[in-house]
């Protein structure tokens, strides 16, 4: 009788910086499981890898797998914006792949292995030590501290919750700011991080009763001009959506935020000013402006975060204060 194989964990993770130990791995406990952190490349210090794994095993189905898989991700990703570090999970895609005949042919798999796509992001696979994976080699020259990730995903995974919100995807943006290394990209992706979430914002009862009124006296006044009419039936039809602006104030305000509108006004106003060509600004001053929007949006997005229950590790005021 063939014993049941479980399952395994595999979050493959893209870093902006590589991890400033010789180690080849580290463990950490995720939600009482053990999680090993290492680099793709058996072997390799974490030094020199961009690319990392996270790997727990002894799942018994699938499906418990994946949830915790699910989970790990979600942890890694509020780590990475908390640190300041950068992580992109990915969208479960494979990066590279080898036929396994091929493999074979090059004596690359022992009998009993076999060769699974190098996903970027969450793969789960038999847990028997039979999966192998093609490597991709990777040179990183700049490294952050291990303790500030790692310890920060061991703190955010102390006070998990069954449901782990993530802030409408502003967290996964604001990583993906933090790994680009375009200052440009880092202030639109980042600003846009915080405008989304005031998307799906709408005008009050209030305000709607005031709309329809003001639709109403210009149809009552427009004496069946054509051009009057198009007027009361633009208030009626345009108005449904507020600004971004107002959208995003009313973010601030719900989650005790105000403080922060002088500082957003300001970056958006030079945003909009480099954007559109009416602000000629320096390299080193665009790359202060990045670094001032993925702070002040952060602060947005992890305000919420912690509003809605997550557990903000202690690493998180070092890179974005609240003073």
């Amino acid at each position: 009788m063939v014993e049941p194989v479980g399952h395994r964990v595999r979050l493959r993770v893209r870093i902006a910086k590589a991890l400033n130990t010789e180690d080849t791995s580290r463990t950490i406990t995720i939600a009482g499981r053990e999680v090993k952190v290492c680099s793709q490349k058996p072997s390799q210090p974490l030094s020199a890898a961009d690319w990392i794994i996270f790997q727990a095993a002894g799942f018994s189905t699938e499906g418990e797998a994946r949830n915790f898989g699910e989970r790990l991700r979600m942890i890694t990703e509020v780590a990475g914006l908390c640190s300041r570090l950068g992580v992109d999970v990915g969208q479960d895609k494979s990066t590279s792949w080898m036929s396994e005949e091929y493999a074979r042919a090059l004596g690359l798999l022992q009998p009993h292995e076999r060769i699974f796509p190098n996903v970027h992001g969450l793969a789960i696979v038999p847990d028997d030590g039979s999966a192998r994976f093609p490597l991709v080699e990777a040179n990183p020259t700049v490294r952050a501290s291990p303790e500030h990730l790692l310890g920060a995903m061991t703190e955010i995974a102390a006070g998990l919750r069954a449901d782990f919100p993530t802030a409408d995807g502003g967290v996964r943006i604001l990583n993906l700011a933090l790994i680009n290394p375009q200052p440009l990209a880092q202030i639109a992706l980042s600003l846009s991080a915080v405008e989304s979430l005031g998307q799906n914002e709408r005008w009050t009862e209030k305000q709607t009763a005031l709309i329809s009124k003001l639709a109403t006296l210009v149809d009552n006044d427009s004496d069946n001009d054509a051009e009057l009419k198009e007027v009361a039936n633009a208030l009626r039809r345009g108005l449904h959506r507020i600004g971004l602006r107002q959208g995003v104030m009313r973010i601030f305000a719900s989650f005790g935020l105000q403080h922060l509108r002088g500082e957003w006004d300001r970056v958006y106003a030079a945003r909009s000013g480099l954007f559109h060509g009416t602000l000629t600004m320096t390299d080193a001053e665009i790359a202060q402006l990045a670094f001032d929007a993925i702070t002040l949006c952060a602060r947005v997005i992890l305000t919420i975060a912690e509003c809605n229950g997550v557990k903000l590790p202690s690493i998180t005021s070092l890179h974005f204060p609240t003073g």
